[in-house]
């Protein structure tokens, strides 16, 4: 479980910093290594990094419809100003 203080508009947030640096990343991989195969190694790595964080963060933004917000399979908490009223009922 995620801190309580770590709900799903930070994270939102957070993802998006973290693909901004992802994206230096690449700029250094293409800059500074040399063989072609370990370059081409590094820019897949962070590129299906960068992929993967995107799809979760998408599937952060449309969780509060379901009442369940997960950030690779941990459990994430809405912020009460974006929790439906139905997510504070229960099931």
């Amino acid at each position: 479980m995620l801190p309580d203080w770590l709900d799903a508009e930070r994270l939102e947030w957070i993802i998006l910093a973290v693909i901004a640096g992802l994206g230096v990343s690449l700029y250094v991989v293409v800059s500074f290594v040399r063989k072609v195969v370990t370059k081409f190694l590094l820019l897949l790595v962070i590129a299906g990094l960068g992929v993967s964080l995107w799809f979760q963060r998408a599937d952060l933004r449309t969780c509060a419809e379901t009442c369940q917000c997960t950030l690779y399979g941990e459990s994430v908490a809405l912020p009460e100003d974006r929790r439906p009223e139905r997510c504070d009922q229960g099931p």
